[in-house]
């Protein structure tokens, strides 16, 4: 059972009493921000469900910060209840957790507010206690997930669970110490090479990689799945295909995101392979079902996996242009990319955009002016047009 350290002052204490009286709004602020956003409204949590969760958390986190009764491990409870009723839900984990991250960030603003209502000074003891305010929102957070992930075990039995097992040793990287038992379990005897695909975990998949396995099973293509935060994880033997063949099969009937790593020949190189897969199925538009392999989307898998060089990217290859009024600069950026595609043909560029040559060139020259890219020389595209493609997948790079 987790224990609770923390002990809160008078001033804490007086100010997470005040939150209190604002929980239903609170819990309100966080619903909204959540449903439709990160909870799909078709999933398999009803929004007054989300909404009660929302509320208990939160007012338990509260009732923590101030030091009052129930006990910590009373308070802790609605954390393992809710674990407990969305690994039952088959409700995705990472939903959960990022339920979590917003209702602390409400917290935060809510007590930042209330600081600032009495000066300047409350603010500062207020940051005083940030390691206090967080340290809380993250201890329910890992009772939470603990409990869930428990459950998510339990909810899988003899056989399954066994192979569950293996692939959690494998993808946690102890691969060493269920070398022999995998490659068995995983019929990897022979040739030992695999890859590894992730889907989410959405109807008809809710619950089930069975309609996956099937697929596969249909041409020749045996499969094994894990339910693992909130999402299938396959391991596939590779002897015989490739992650393309794999992706074509699963590709026409997808009905949700898939991501498929390449092909591995050790088992310790398979949490690098999960990696892989996740970041490929991240690259496809969320609510678009597809399959995706690694290969296929390189350079967005690159810049999902370092969002710090990604933000380096687009500020050093565009940055003075961002700065500019929203209409010229999307004019600019389509203008950009409508050049590159066209070849460095302003005929082609002018025809996408629906507008004169001239005003292509004219465009051109004003990137120049302002970022110094001369977009003749080829040799600088792809660094312009993975700067563009980071800025589609994060708008707020802007």
């Amino acid at each position: 059972m987790t224990t609770m350290a923390f002990t809160p002052d008078d001033w804490l204490a007086e100010l997470a009493g005040r939150s209190l009286h604002a929980l239903p709004d609170l819990a309100d602020q966080l619903v909204n921000e959540m449903w439709d956003d990160v909870y799909d409204p078709t999933g398999p949590v009803p929004k007054d469900d989300l909404w009660r969760s929302c509320h208990d958390n939160l007012g338990n986190m509260l009732q923590s910060l101030r030091g009052t009764v129930p006990s910590s491990a009373e308070l802790l409870q609605t954390a393992r209840a809710t674990g407990t009723r969305r690994a039952n839900q088959r409700c995705p984990l990472e939903w959960v957790l990022q339920a979590w991250h917003n209702g602390g960030q409400i917290l935060w603003h809510d007590l930042a507010q209330r600081a600032g209502d009495d000066d300047a000074a409350g603010l500062r003891q207020l940051v005083r206690h940030t390691s206090d305010i967080w340290g809380v929102t993250e201890r329910f957070s890992i009772e939470m997930a603990a409990t869930y992930q428990q459950v998510e075990r339990e909810l899988l039995g003899g056989a399954d669970r066994y192979l569950g097992e293996i692939i959690d040793a494998l993808l946690d990287g102890r691969a060493t110490e269920v070398e022999a038992e995998a490659i068995r379990a995983l019929r990897l005897e022979g040739h030992g090479r695999f890859l590894i695909v992730v889907a989410e975990d959405a109807v008809p998949y809710r619950g089930t990689a069975a309609p996956l396995a099937r697929m596969l099973e249909q041409h020749g293509i045996h499969s094994t799945w894990q339910l693992r935060a909130g999402l299938h994880v396959g391991v596939i033997p590779a002897a015989g295909t490739t992650p393309a063949d794999v992706a074509a099969i699963l590709r026409l009937p997808a009905a949700a995101r898939i991501g498929l790593s390449p092909a591995f020949d050790r088992l310790s190189e398979a949490r690098t392979g999960y990696r892989m897969a996740t970041l490929a199925m991240a690259t496809l538009p969320p609510h678009q079902p597809a399959a995706m392999t690694v290969d296929e989307c390189l350079p967005d898998a690159l810049l999902l996996s370092s969002p710090d060089l990604a933000q380096r990217l687009v500020t050093t290859t565009l940055g003075p242009l961002l700065q500019l009024p929203a209409p010229e600069r999307d004019d600019l950026l389509h203008t950009i990319q409508a050049w590159v595609h066209g070849l460095g043909s302003s005929l082609r560029a002018a025809k996408t955009l629906y507008c004169h040559r001239n005003t292509v060139l004219n465009r051109l020259q004003r990137v120049r002016t302002l970022t110094g890219l001369d977009l003749a020389d080829v040799s600088v595209w792809p660094q312009v047009m993975l700067a563009l493609s980071a800025l589609e997948r994060n708008p707020d790079l802007r």
